[in-house]
């Protein structure tokens, strides 16, 4: 096979993979996009245990292994990285996948039809509790970083083992929300967001003398259980048709696909994104700009 074969470029056979919030949304595509191309083994980590049965149940080669655990917990983190070091000795990339939005703007009772009052702007945001808001960065910024620090020795028991040419990587899924001045989300996502994003660059900068590479993905709006009560969500219309959106919100008019999502991370994970740390692919439908680290 030649070296410029497409499937050895974005070849992921032998993989042993990792995936937060595995059980749904992005990371389940994420992970049936692994299993679908010949990945040893693809952990899916969740709190949910009957979601995550069901989730490994959609695996193709049946190569998805659930894993009950919390990101927001180092010893439950630490549990899952024994038992995966125990079947396994290593791993190749972790997916830091989970995510929650926290304080939504769509529950603030702001009005949509104009611009609120200061006053209301005011006691919207101030009505929820102070743990309200920083739960947001409690999993997207805390969660990644427990995270890594869980699997790192794994990650580099990987570049040790061998069974691949491309360094060990963790891969985090931020949001284009961390991004954009306009409020998608909640605030508190928007800037949880970005500050899991810099996290990422400051990780590749740390682990980069270790052969470990670290980079995220910035999708825009894809289906799933996060997005499932947004407005646009709504009328049951396909969301996934150009037209089904409005272009100042998505350029291509239309929600993201799972192939989107799927290859952009499978990209990261085989040999044609084997020289890339700290880039950050921005998933906005229309375009995908990557940013290497300065």
């Amino acid at each position: 096979m030649s070296n410029l074969d497409i499937n050895n470029l974005f070849g992921v056979k032998g993989i042993v993979a990792v995936v937060t919030g595995g059980g749904s949304g992005l990371g389940l595509t994420i992970a049936k996009a692994l299993d679908a191309n010949g990945a040893k083994a693809v952990y899916i980590i969740g709190r949910r245990i009957e979601t995550l049965a069901k989730a490994a149940a959609q695996a193709i080669n049946g190569t998805i292994i659930p894993l009950q655990g919390d990101v927001t917990s180092k010893e439950s983190l630490a549990a899952a990285a024994y038992t995966i070091e125990k079947e396994q000795g290593y791993i190749n990339v972790l997916y830091a996948n989970s995510g929650i939005i926290g304080v939504s703007s769509s529950d603030l009772g702001l009005p949509t039809d104009r611009k609120p009052t200061l006053k209301e702007f005011k006691e919207a945001h101030w009505a929820p509790s102070m743990a309200d808001w920083s739960q947001a960065f409690h999993v997207n910024v805390s969660g990644v970083f427990y995270t890594s620090l869980a699997f790192v020795e794994l990650l580099g028991a990987g570049n040790t083992n061998g069974n691949l040419s491309q360094k060990s990587s963790i891969i985090v899924t931020s949001s284009i929300s961390g991004f954009s001045r306009v409020t998608s989300a909640g605030l508190a996502y928007s800037t949880s967001k970005a500050g899991a994003t810099h996290l990422v660059k400051m990780l590749a900068t740390q682990w980069t003398p270790y052969g470990i590479r670290v980079n995220a993905i910035a999708p825009g709006i894809f289906p799933s259980e996060m997005t499932d009560d947004l407005p646009m969500m709504q009328g049951g219309k396909d969301i996934l048709a150009e037209g089904s959106v409005l272009e100042g919100m998505v350029p291509m008019k239309r929600l993201g696909r799972e192939e989107e999502i799927a290859g952009t991370a499978v990209f990261l994970a085989g040999k044609g994104g084997a020289y890339l740390t700290f880039g950050l692919l921005r998933r906005v439908i229309a375009y995908t700009t990557i940013f290497y680290a300065k």
